[in-house]
């Protein structure tokens, strides 16, 4: 049951599907609101690239936080505005141009650590599972959420 969970919600992060422009707050540093990582509106990874998918539960529903091109930058969306970094460490096993650890820095005063662990494999990718994102303002305010997502390559 566990798979079948994980398949649907990668098939929804793969689709080209739009949140309708409204900014899904998925956590927040504080009760104004003030830093709040949000879903982002497009995660689905360019055709012929690779690289990785992350998402975070928001209502029980997931929601995309954070897409990375390999060899090219990641996106995330602070308060509804999307965010580019840059890859700036890694480590670990990696696969697809992916690393269980990965440090993204130089959006707009925020940057953002990634560990991801890589679980079962399917045709052109991997799950990842157990992932953890902390993503952390200039001002000091950090955000630390679960994540679990996919590695890989899409075709052309």
């Amino acid at each position: 049951m566990k798979l079948a969970g994980m398949v649907t919600a990668a098939a929804a992060l793969c689709a080209c599907a739009s949140n309708s422009g409204k900014a899904t707050h998925v956590a927040t540093t504080n009760d104004d609101g003030s830093f709040a990582l949000t879903a982002l509106s497009d995660a689905a990874l360019p055709a012929g690239k690779c690289g990785m998918i992350l998402w975070t539960l928001d209502a029980n529903s997931p929601a995309r936080i954070l897409r990375y091109v390999s060899g090219e930058t990641a996106v995330i969306a602070v308060n509804g505005t999307p965010v580019t970094l840059s890859l700036a460490e890694t480590s670990g096993g990696s696969n697809y141009g992916v690393f269980e650890r990965q440090v993204f820095v130089g959006g707009a005063g925020y940057d953002a650590n990634v560990e991801i662990h890589f679980g079962l494999g399917f045709d052109g990718g991997a799950y990842l599972e157990r992932g953890l994102i902390t993503v952390r303002s200039s001002s000091g305010w950090e955000i630390v959420a679960p994540a679990a997502g996919i590695a890989g390559c899409r075709r052309k």
